[in-house]
């Protein structure tokens, strides 16, 4: 155990650092989690829209009061590319300590450059979740273009008398136009090709591949969960780190299953970014049950007072009280529980999906500290609510032995203090 514990932290914390710190991943996560809240918003409204009672839904299609609840949704979702397109070149202009409102406002203008419009209105299907991977190097390529002009300092400089907010809109303007003429440039040559325009290409030769790779595929999940839970015993924040590289593949994933809600219809992918809530609970290693066997059967003083501070914020899905208090971090006894946890009960739920005996949830962008059982109501179904609590089970009868081993090891010691004393 010691010389496996060695050889992975000489050779994947170090890559995982570099990960963790380079500005590209930072930039994309950070745009998505700029644009979290208002696609919580559009989901819940759509959830609103959507109770499963019947009187209720015929009344908001016979009063006209459902096209009313649809619109926020219609402005979030439906409309995603277009924030995220905004925010990650706003984040990663930040990154390089640039100015960030100017970085997403020519990004943004050559997103729509390469959209293009079909007879006066632009192609709306590139502008919700079918068009982020597109977003993604829109934003990324135009943010670095315009970091580079203003940082070789190609921009209009006025006097110091002129106010702020004129001096700054007049230093963008060289860059954003630069910005702008290459992906004016971009847009025209891919008229020439079959594609058409820039979201056909790259939605055909990347996006759409790497979603059915990912999406159909329980083997990179498992690894990606697996990857997590190795970075987080070492201390990294493994969601930050590996959902860098998950999110713009299982959001879009997540969208489209909400689409597919939103028209009645049955969502179809199992692997989206709404699964691993279906199963975890309490953040890492699904540690909600851990704090409750603390809770319940600890003999140390320690593990019992810890297990009551961290048992209302892994119900929250908030577990660094554990991680850092037991410590979890390289604790080697604690090592095969968080690693294998997560991806035994993601197995798991991933087959009573497939089988049909728990449904898909429906994708709804939900708060990530939504508590366990709740979630699965708001995503669609009280079975997946019930498959959450028997997860919860599964996992205190995993974390059980391990922490009774930790936990008499924590008694012994008190004891032998106090007799001591």
């Amino acid at each position: 155990m010691d010389k496996l514990m060695g050889v992975l932290e000489e050779k994947l914390v170090p890559i995982a650092a570099t990960l963790g710190q380079n500005k590209y991943l930072r930039a994309i996560s950070g745009g998505f989690i700029a644009i979290m809240s208002a696609t919580i918003v559009g989901s819940l409204f759509t959830l609103l829209s959507n109770l499963p009672i019947k009187a209720y839904t015929d009344w908001l299609a016979s009063s006209g009061f459902g096209s009313i609840l649809a619109l926020p949704s219609q402005a979030t979702i439906d409309l995603i590319a277009l924030y995220a397109v905004f925010f990650i070149a706003y984040t990663l202009a930040k990154e390089f300590d640039v100015d960030g409102s100017g970085a997403g406002l020519s990004a943004l203008v050559s997103f729509f450059l390469v959209t293009g419009r079909t007879e006066g209105a632009y192609a709306t299907a590139f502008l919700g979740a079918k068009g982020l991977f597109c977003a993604m190097f829109v934003a990324l390529a135009a943010s670095r273009i315009y970091i580079f002009v203003v940082k070789r300092g190609w921009v209009i400089k006025l006097p110091d008398s002129v106010p702020p907010n004129v001096a700054n809109s007049f230093s963008a303007l060289i860059p954003t136009g630069i910005v702008v003429s290459i992906f004016l440039a971009i847009a025209g040559l891919m008229t020439l090709t079959s594609y058409h325009d820039l979201h056909t290409a790259v939605f055909t030769i990347i996006q759409s591949n790497l979603m059915r790779f990912m999406g159909d595929n329980l083997f990179s999940f498992i690894f990606f969960q697996f990857m997590t839970n190795i970075l987080w015993f070492f201390g990294l924040h493994g969601g930050n780190i590996v959902g860098s590289i998950t999110n713009p593949i299982y959001t879009p994933l997540a969208l489209e299953n909400f689409a597919a809600y939103q028209a009645g219809q049955t969502p179809t992918h199992i692997i989206s970014g709404s699964l691993g809530r279906c199963f975890i609970s309490g953040g890492v290693g699904s540690m909600f049950s851990l704090a409750i066997i603390m809770c319940l059967w600890s003999k140390s003083s320690q593990f019992k007072t810890l297990g009551k501070l961290a048992l209302p914020t892994t119900f929250f899905f908030i577990n660094e009280p554990l991680i850092f208090g037991i410590p979890v971090v390289l604790n080697p006894l604690f090592f095969i529980p968080l690693l294998l946890i997560t991806p035994i009960l993601g197995t798991l739920t991933y087959f009573v999906m497939k089988i049909g005996l728990v449904p898909i949830p429906s994708g709804a962008q939900i708060p990530w500290t939504t508590p366990p059982i709740l979630y699965g109501i708001l995503q669609g179904s009280w079975k997946i609510s019930v498959w959450e609590a028997f997860s919860i089970l599964a996992a205190g009868l995993m974390w059980f032995p391990f922490f009774k081993v930790a936990d008499n090891k924590a008694y012994k010691e008190e004891q032998g203090l106090t007799t001591a004393e």
